[in-house]
């Protein structure tokens, strides 16, 4: 049995016995779950293995309810943060957010509401750190390694995709005004996200001019190739040589015009973007793909190994599946019917996350740009 007496405090005059009850359940719950999941520190006795479990030392009853928890050795708040879903679950909560308490504590407080609930506005500008890619559960703000690495970003209709992509080229803008070496190009056959970049090819009109922009783009890149350092295995960005983002928006309806119009233009069209996406980012050009669904015959395994990042909005299973195969389970069945402007975040060597994507309009976004 877990430890009883523990303290407790709540907003009003006295302390109740069902006040108390309700600690032990939370303490009894809080002591199961953790030895379910494995949250535990396990020492080797005389009598066999001792699961030892992060203990519950304060409880502030709520809402919202806050436990102060001591961690068992080894363990660091990540440890509760990365069993947050079960844990909030199993204890009646939406989430949790976990707090750094000195070296051994953490204050883990039960959500009773989605923490990605609130839309995010994006900050105004200018923004000239790193790209802002959203919030997390627990408050903090995600941002993209810089150079950016290859991205790609899923969603259907009204989930938030669009928004994310005005919210990044809006930064992307920042930098641009403030005078660091940036540009923007691409292919839009919606005519609409790029159309305040000069440069890019918006429609779809003549698939042939697609082919020619991306020919444009390899050659570009074997360009640089051959200007990098004889001491150096990547390219500095300089006024000669900005950084460069290419975004390929809506890429499986490009894909599927090029290979109407002409089979060996939709092989061309592939051979060019796999050259981008497996020699660029050395050379500081960055790909930006965005799709409403992907597809494993449209976008391949070589492809999304290349993809270094990847968000993903309300899409299917399936599509979940595709571009986030570490996804916990549960998160990514729920995920098909997440709310606008909640994505699924994962980068190379970490897991899935959950994230609230900046909300940006596109008359926003335009005036931004323009500005």
């Amino acid at each position: 049995m877990p430890e009883r007496g523990i303290m407790l405090f709540r907003r009003r005059d006295r302390q109740t016995a069902a006040d108390q009850a309700e600690v032990d359940q939370i303490v009894d719950t809080w002591h199961r779950t953790c030895e379910a999941i494995s949250l535990t520190h396990d020492v080797d006795t005389v009598s066999g293995v001792t699961h030892i479990v992060p203990r519950i030392e304060f409880v502030v009853l709520g809402p919202p309810t806050r436990l102060t928890v001591r961690l068992t050795p080894g363990m660091l708040p990540e440890d509760i943060s990365a069993q947050g879903r079960r844990l909030a679950r199993s204890m009646g909560a939406v989430g949790l957010r976990v707090e750094p308490r000195g070296l051994s504590h953490v204050i883990v407080e039960l959500l009773d509401t989605d923490p990605l609930a609130d839309t995010l506005p994006l900050p105004i500008g200018p923004i000239t750190g790193p790209l802002l890619l959203g919030h997390d559960e627990h408050g903090q703000g995600v941002t993209a390694h810089d150079p950016l690495p290859h991205l790609i970003a899923a969603g259907s209709t009204g989930s938030g995709k669009s928004s994310f992509a005005y919210s990044m080229l809006a930064q992307v803008s920042d930098r641009l005004k403030a005078g660091e070496p940036a540009r923007v190009s691409g292919i839009d056959p919606s005519s609409v996200l790029l159309r305040p970049f000069p440069g890019a090819v918006l429609g779809l009109s003549d698939p042939g001019r697609i082919e020619r922009k991306l020919a444009e783009l390899v050659a570009e890149l074997d360009r640089r190739l051959t200007a990098i350092p004889h001491d150096r295995d990547t390219l500095p960005v300089s006024p000669t040589h900005p950084w460069h983002l290419i975004v390929l928006e809506e890429w499986p309806a490009v894909l599927k015009a090029a290979d109407g119009f002409d089979k060996k233009l939709g092989t061309a069209v592939r051979a060019h973007v796999s050259r981008l996406l497996a020699e660029s980012r050395k050379v500081r050009m960055s790909v930006f793909m965005l799709v409403q669904r992907p597809e494993s015959a449209l976008i391949g395994g070589f492809e999304r190994a290349q993809l270094g990042l990847r968000v993903s909005f309300r899409i299917d299973a399936e599509g979940v599946k595709l571009l986030h195969p570490e996804a916990d389970p549960t998160i990514a069945a729920e995920h098909t019917t997440a709310a606008p402007g909640v994505a699924l975040l994962s980068t190379s060597g970490t897991p899935a996350q959950r994230i609230r994507a900046p909300f940006l309009s596109y008359g926003e976004y335009v005036e931004r740009v323009a500005a």
